[in-house]
């Protein structure tokens, strides 16, 4: 390499360390990250007790991997819901204070709008700020303001924390019978037949996954939703997982704008619309073996 060559690569490598420098800037210290209010992490959480102004305490607790309500009601808790609010443990906090330096009356910390008993832990909602619409937060000795993305989750009745799946989730579930209005369907010997007959497979896998994908708009206490009529029908769908096999029972509730599928066993119904509801009690298209459920 002759002398200009040495020198263009002297003014390469020397420009690449100028680069280095500009970019991670040696000898300064490294950014403090943002504290979180907690370090309990959302998945090692197995007991969440939600105290809400005006409503009675809900409690949750994880079984085999599911959330489930334990009371009021007892019945499957919406997964999502509380996954999103147990977020709250690892949210960033944007100030700290010392319990002793605040006025826990001005900041309604001595009468919390939402209280959080997680496992042994206990997290206390207070007012929001003046300018920025951030929450105070008292976790044990210390208020945190923090962006308020959570207690907006737990508002309104606790039917809002139910499930709204109509089937239970269990890996590996298979459905195996459908009991509906005029059509009955089940497996025999590996092969799906209607009242004897023959399913086409395209048109009985729509179904089934109808049926695995359900969701209300809405669930709300069997005893308190006006508007429906008494129940004259009924639904049942058979699943077995490994070697147990289960049956989820509903009445069915025709409703002015709505269908409700009710839970007698859980004290709880389900509201969907009618062109969602009318997708889970017939098969999607005619066949020998089908017959128009009313």
């Amino acid at each position: 390499m002759n002398s200009r060559g040495w020198i263009n690569l002297l003014l390469v490598l020397l420009l690449l360390g100028l680069l280095a420098i500009a970019i991670y800037e040696p000898g300064k210290p490294n950014k403090a990250e943002v504290p979180r209010i907690t370090g309990l992490m959302p998945q090692n959480v197995h007991k969440l007790r939600i105290e809400d102004t005006g409503r009675t305490p809900v409690l949750l607790r994880k079984d085999n991997g599911r959330w489930m309500m334990t009371s009021p009601l007892r019945v499957p808790a919406d997964e999502g819901r509380i996954e999103s609010l147990l977020r709250v443990l690892q949210a960033k906090s944007i100030a700290q204070y010392p319990m002793s330096q605040v006025d826990a009356n001005q900041l309604q910390l001595d009468s919390p709008v939402l209280v959080l008993r997680v496992d042994d832990m206990t997290l206390r909602f207070g007012t929001t700020d003046a300018l920025g619409g951030s929450r105070y937060v008292q976790v044990g000795n210390t208020v945190h303001l923090i962006t308020d993305r959570y207690s907006h989750l737990v508002r309104g009745p606790a039917t809002n924390l139910i499930s709204p799946l109509l089937l239970p989730m269990q890996e590996a579930a298979a459905i195996v019978a459908l009991e509906l209005p005029g059509l009955h369907l089940q497996q025999e010997e590996g092969r799906w037949t209607a009242d004897g007959k023959m399913v086409p497979g395209d048109a009985r896998q729509t179904l089934l996954d109808e049926w695995r994908h359900a969701r209300a708009l809405r669930v709300t206490i069997a005893a308190t939703s006006p508007g429906a009529s008494q129940a004259t029908q009924h639904v049942r769908i058979w699943l077995k997982h490994k070697d147990t096999l289960q049956s989820v029972d509903f009445s069915l509730l025709a409703g002015d704008s709505e269908v409700i599928l009710r839970r007698d066993d859980l004290d709880i119904q389900y509201h969907l619309p009618t062109d969602a509801a009318r997708r889970l009690l017939a098969l999607p298209a005619a066949h020998p073996g089908r017959q128009t459920a009313k």
